[in-house]
């Protein structure tokens, strides 16, 4: 699967020495999708072009760090993503409006060279409301999600190996 470019612009000021703040706006050129091909198994091979109207977006995202002992960091953000499709665009399979996302973490330093980490991402993709027009023979399928969100968990290893110690 090809990823839309983007462009984003990041930021770090460290407001002490065990605190930092974080930001980033950023654009992902998601029109340059918007034709999908679609294809039918037959025997003669049949292929067609869909158009998803997706539309570029834009993310907005602030974040922290926080040293709040000498082995432990402890991160936390938020983020806003626009919508990739318009209500009136919006399809059941892909039924995802707004994004905002938050997320925190946690790093322990075992020792100079291995840091382990866990971090935790919750996701409100919005009503995600939808109409779908199939035409005067399919009718049209109109509703939304109550509840659309998405949670992530990870854990993460970080291994410092080949460093001349500084």
């Amino acid at each position: 699967m090809e990823v839309p470019q983007q462009v984003m612009l990041s930021g770090v000021y460290k407001v002490t020495l065990n605190w930092s703040l974080m930001g980033n706006v950023g654009w992902q050129n998601w029109s340059a999708f918007s034709e999908f091909p679609i294809g039918i198994s037959a025997e003669k091979q049949r292929t067609l072009n869909v158009n998803l109207h997706f539309s570029d977006t834009c993310q907005v995202a602030i974040g922290q760090q926080l040293r709040f002992a000498e082995r432990f960091l402890w991160s936390a953000g938020f983020a806003y993503d626009s919508s990739t499709v318009s209500q009136a665009n919006r399809v059941p399979v892909l039924a995802i409006d707004r994004q905002l996302r938050y997320g925190t973490g946690l790093q322990y330093e075992i020792n100079r060279d291995v840091i382990a980490g866990a971090a935790w991402e919750f996701m409100d993709a919005g009503p995600g409301p939808y109409t779908a027009r199939r035409g005067p023979l399919a009718g049209t399928l109109q509703g939304h999600y109550s509840t659309n969100y998405l949670n992530w968990v990870g854990v993460n290893v970080i291994w410092k190996f080949g460093s001349s110690g500084s």
